[in-house]
């Protein structure tokens, strides 16, 4: 298996008490799926962001292992919130 398997938008932080980090999302994750669309770009995470406003649903990749994170009590967001 390659790493070009899990190309994913990497998560440079997490800002501390916000809905994701209360999810799990930590620093050095790389978001692979949104909402079970694929991610790997800004632009298409937005979208698939988009496609549900009560909670979004990561796999993300940390080190080896591929996780499952619901992130709860999202906030309305626009492309420019992110």
């Amino acid at each position: 298996m390659t790493d070009s398997v899990f190309q994913g938008l990497p998560v440079w932080s997490c800002f501390p008490g916000s809905p994701a980090e209360r999810a799990g999302v930590k620093k050095g994750d790389v978001v692979v799926l949104a909402n079970g669309q694929r991610v790997e770009t800004m632009d298409q995470y937005v979208a698939a962001r988009a496609l549900r406003t009560d909670k979004l649903e990561l796999t993300v990749l940390r080190g080896r292992s591929m996780l499952e994170l619901l992130v709860a009590d999202l906030p309305n967001m626009s492309k420019e919130d992110i």
